[in-house]
């Protein structure tokens, strides 16, 4: 059997397939005149990749539990016909795609401290936890290392919602961070210690401050100094190539963990949460910073679902260029019901 770049959603490997010579049609997908490659020129990779499943009886179909992290096939039936393909020529127990499995106990157990660190921060010990055990035994700071560099023609953004109608806009200083001793407690920063919180969009940005019908916002664009460049942070928004044949299980464990810790970085404030809740993601936060030397981070808003929010951990890397003054115009709201408790 024969596969072709067009079997594959993966970049990485959609590009060595497309190295091949050989040229056709291909059977798997129907595509016509492109490059084949045997799927034994495959194996030593999907055996790793496989390596770490196991088999469960409560767990997700096996081709369920690939594509819903990494979109690694172009489409369900391909999956199928490639994975029933190569689970017979490899060393594995599963069976067939359709098979339930679970991610193996070394990439489970990484992952869900992320769980127990969360209660332990909470509710235990707050300053002197494990940071060796972190480091050397899980390896978080080589798996939260994954950075981009940060352009100075990126324009972010940066809003305050105005208490008071027909004020002008605000002026450039007043669009920074507050001082250290007016820095509350955020979902990234500590009590004392300011960042600046920035999105890509200044749609986004309208959904992050909480703006109502018909308030009247001052939007600052901000952008990375030149004298400062490069730049880098630390990139939750990334959904890294799988196809990495001597690094697969370090691959999981990053995406897995990086999207575990995405979803309580975007989580909003509801006005019943106390500032307890954001000691794991303030902690992570200055864990990054620290031993990865980045100088912020970037994840997806949960209030807007094409919107990009940033973290900048030094305000003196970014200058406000402009400000406007804006007024919401319209607002969009929807509920999803809730079951009974």
């Amino acid at each position: 059997m024969e596969v072709c770049p067009n079997c594959f959603a993966d970049k990485e490997l959609k590009g060595f397939i497309t190295a091949s010579s050989k040229l056709g049609d291909c059977k798997i997908c129907d595509s016509e005149g492109v490059h084949l490659l045997a799927i034994e020129e495959l194996l030593d990779f999907f055996q790793e990749l496989l390596n770490n499943f196991q088999k469960v009886e409560k767990g997700e179909p096996l081709k369920t539990k690939i594509q819903a992290n990494w979109n690694f096939f172009i489409s369900e039936n391909v999956t199928f016909k490639i994975l029933d393909k190569v689970l017979p020529q490899i060393s594995t127990s599963i069976s067939d795609a359709g098979e339930r499995v679970d991610y193996i106990d070394e990439i489970k157990d990484n992952v869900d401290y992320w769980n127990a660190l969360q209660k332990e921060l909470k509710w235990s010990r707050r300053y002197l936890t494990d940071i060796k055990y972190l480091t050397e035994e899980l390896k978080w700071d080589k798996l939260l290392d994954s950075q981009i560099e940060l352009k100075t023609n990126r324009d972010l953004y940066r809003a305050r919602v105005h208490h008071q109608s027909g004020l002008p806009a605000y002026p450039f200083e007043k669009m920074n961070c507050p001082q250290p001793n007016l820095a509350k407690a955020g979902r990234a920063n500590p009590l004392g210690i300011p960042y600046l919180y920035l999105c890509n969009n200044p749609k986004t940005v309208l959904y992050e401050v909480r703006a109502s019908y018909l308030d009247e916002v001052s939007i600052a664009t901000f952008n990375l100094k030149e004298n400062f460049s490069p730049v880098r942070i630390v990139d939750f928004t990334e959904t890294p190539s799988l196809y990495q044949p001597d690094n697969v299980a370090e691959i999981l464990k990053a995406r897995l963990l990086k999207k575990k810790i995405s979803e309580d970085l975007s989580k909003p404030m509801r006005r019943y949460d106390t500032e307890i809740e954001y000691i794991p993601t303030q902690f992570i936060c200055e864990f990054i910073r620290i031993f990865t030397g980045a100088s912020g981070i970037q994840f997806t808003s949960s209030l807007d679902p094409n919107g990009i929010n940033l973290v900048m951990f030094d305000q003196n890397l970014m200058e406000c260029t402009q400000v406007k003054l804006h007024q919401v115009s319209e607002i969009n709201l929807e509920s999803v019901e809730l079951k009974d408790m």
